[in-house]
């Protein structure tokens, strides 16, 4: 799978883990409306932002990074 998205370095798969879990419990409560009192929305909004940014750092990681030459 990591192969597929890219996710060559610890901040993209982080980042990727991150995002997917808040929007996991974003679809969570659209699903399941009594789940509401048990996600915070606070905590699935810092996942969601601290996973963007890492990921986006993650990228700018693997841009930076010189290219093996093969």
């Amino acid at each position: 799978m990591s192969k597929h998205f890219g996710l060559s370095n610890i901040y993209l798969k982080v980042g990727f883990a991150l995002v997917a879990i808040s929007l996991a419990m974003l679809v969570a409560v659209f699903v399941v409306p009594s789940a509401t009192r048990y996600l915070n929305g606070g905590i699935a909004g810092f996942c969601f932002v601290s996973g963007a940014v890492l990921y986006v750092i993650g990228r700018i990681a693997q841009v930076r990074r010189p290219r093996a030459q093969a």
